[in-house]
């Protein structure tokens, strides 16, 4: 763990994920401790304002401003916050928990998916929120948009990729045709995030490896994917899923962080890592970058996907926030030189079917 990282107050059970707000002045944390919580991203730190839900909170986003949110989890119900008001609305609900959620701003829209294998497109300033549903093959788990290209992408069981045009998405009040693709990934795929220019995404495994794939169809001889997040003990390979990914908002280099407790940058182009960070106590369970790209939220949590004796191990849970990601995220900066940046191991080679 690095020494400059500030610490906020956590919640006290794991944390879900973590979303700025589009000034980046707030933070906003889901836990499975059935609250979202907003941090002021002032000094000293303060405690934050805590929003309680009946279950635990699976996902949460800003809307087009700091003072309205979005969140969903176990109790199947979507919710809009007003955080000057205090008010909250139900502006619908599936029929499953709620796995994923994001505010299309260009659009006006939140799009959520949910374990009931169906993908929501809702308005919140209409008195009927909901605007259409569409069928997906399988359960979803998760989403990212990209705003360069209006490109929504769903990740789901069964290896299932969507890649939605979300103009489509916001224009319709029934079925929309998606391009569908497979994931280039051969194990459940545990986190997903697109690229800044909207040319592609970068997705993580359970089984310690990341692809990278593009949109366009004729771009496809470009993907790969390599192993990371695994470490050797005693001699053996331990694999560990890769949680949270995030593009950086200005570089388009993105991090990763694994149940290992590790946190590395990435150069998708370049094929290389870029810097390892001090490794952290516990799983990294979420990752957000600033809009403005100078900060890196990062949430640590037990993911109960491997074995700690001891309790105070499964309890420890860390909000943090890195001030140094506009520099280190820098392509220029992927040159050995320090005990934190990439040795020439680092490269990238392994092809998609490795």
């Amino acid at each position: 763990m690095s020494t400059g990282d500030l610490t906020l107050q956590p919640p006290s059970d794991g944390i879900s994920s973590l979303t700025f707000s589009p000034d980046s002045t707030r933070l906003l944390v889901s836990s499975w401790d059935g609250t979202i919580q907003l941090h002021h991203l002032v000094a000293p730190p303060q405690p934050p304002v805590i929003f309680s839900h009946p279950a635990a909170v699976l996902t949460a986003a800003f809307g087009s401003s700091p003072t309205i949110a979005f969140s969903g989890g176990l109790d199947k119900r979507v919710r809009q916050w007003d955080f000057e008001s205090g008010q909250c609305r139900v502006l619908g609900k599936h029929d499953d928990a709620i796995s994923s959620l994001v505010w299309c701003p260009e659009f006006n829209v939140l799009i959520t998916t949910s374990w009931d294998s169906t993908l929501k497109v809702w308005d919140p300033s209409a008195e009927t929120p909901l605007r259409s549903t569409q069928n997906l093959p399988a359960r979803a788990y998760n989403l990212s948009y990209t705003s360069k290209s209006g490109r929504l992408l769903v990740s789901m069981a069964h290896r299932h990729v969507y890649v939605y045009e979300v103009s489509q998405l916001a224009a319709a009040d029934g079925e929309v045709t998606p391009q569908q693709r497979e994931s280039a990934l051969k194990f459940l795929t545990r986190s997903v995030a697109t690229m800044i220019d909207g040319k592609g995404w970068a997705s993580g495994s359970i089984e310690g490896r990341i692809a990278v794939e593009y949109f366009d169809p004729e771009d496809q001889g470009s993907k790969y994917a390599f192993r990371a997040h695994r470490q050797q003990i005693d001699g053996a390979d331990c694999v560990y899923p890769i949680n949270a990914l995030a593009y950086h908002p200005v570089h388009n280099t993105f991090a990763s962080g694994g149940s290992d407790g590790c946190i590395s940058i990435w150069d998708h182009n370049a094929k290389k890592r870029m810097k390892l960070y001090s490794k952290y106590p516990t799983s990294i369970s979420a990752l957000a970058f600033s809009p403005d790209g100078s900060k890196l939220a990062i949430g640590a949590s037990y993911e109960h996907d491997n074995s700690l004796s001891k309790p105070e191990d499964q309890g420890r849970v860390m909000v943090l926030i890195k001030d140094t990601v506009m520099e280190d995220c820098k392509v220029s900066n992927a040159v050995s030189g320090n005990s934190d940046d990439a040795d020439p191991h680092d490269y990238i080679s392994q092809k998609q079917n490795n």
